[in-house]
């Protein structure tokens, strides 16, 4: 399945912020996104990906007809 992140979406803004103010490259987010431990957060219906250092939030659409996964994400967390 293709991963495509979403850089245009309005709800992205804020995580590119993050990643500016913090020194994160768009590869080390792909990285997170790709190789991470997801879990999903209830109260939000949006989902984690926690690998190395960083944590991404991020909403999820998948096309399964065009073999897309299409992600937009929301936030971006260094622990």
């Amino acid at each position: 399945m293709n991963l495509k992140i979403n850089w245009e979406h309005k709800r992205v803004k804020h995580a590119i912020e993050r990643m500016w103010l913090r020194g994160i490259s768009a590869r080390e987010v792909r990285e997170t996104l790709a190789k991470g431990k997801k879990s999903f957060q209830r109260e939000t219906g949006l989902m984690l990906s926690i690998f190395k250092h960083l944590i991404v939030v991020y909403d999820e659409k998948i096309y399964r007809s065009t073999n897309i996964r299409k992600v937009f994400p929301v936030t971006i967390k260094v622990t």
